[in-house]
């Protein structure tokens, strides 16, 4: 299943704060993934949104959604999220595999970004971002 690039770069940064995608070194720079809503959220809560995600990865019924909020910062700073699981699916590389839609914005609700990425469950339990 291929995805627009655009909807894919949010993706990757969460993956990334989430440690769950090592990415290839690159000759570009990637610091313009630093304006993004999803590589905003504060480090101390990390493990919360890391927390969330796993729950909703394994816990969730398809199309039901999980808000979840950055509790650090100042309030017009805070991350919102929207977690949904979408589709899941069963491979012969991993076991379960489910497409998470994300809608992070801010409070004020002017800036969003939207985007869909696979994760696969691992056979140690943990989630890893995946192509499928």
């Amino acid at each position: 299943m291929k995805k627009p690039a655009a909807r894919q770069l949010p993706a990757l940064v969460l993956a990334t704060v989430l440690g769950s995608l090592a990415l290839a070194a690159s000759a570009a720079p990637l610091s313009f993934l630093n304006q993004t809503i999803t590589a905003s959220v504060p480090a101390k809560d990390v493990p919360a949104l890391r927390k969330a995600v796993g729950d909703v990865l394994n816990n969730a019924a398809d199309k039901s959604t999980t808000q979840w909020t950055s509790s650090h910062g100042p309030r017009h700073r805070q991350v919102q999220m929207a977690l949904t699981p979408l589709q899941t699916s069963q491979t012969q590389k991993a076991d379960t595999c489910r497409l998470l839609n994300v809608e992070a914005s801010r409070p004020n609700g002017k800036l969003k970004e939207e985007w869909q990425f696979w994760f696969c469950k691992q056979p140690n339990g943990t989630w890893k971002a995946s192509a499928q």
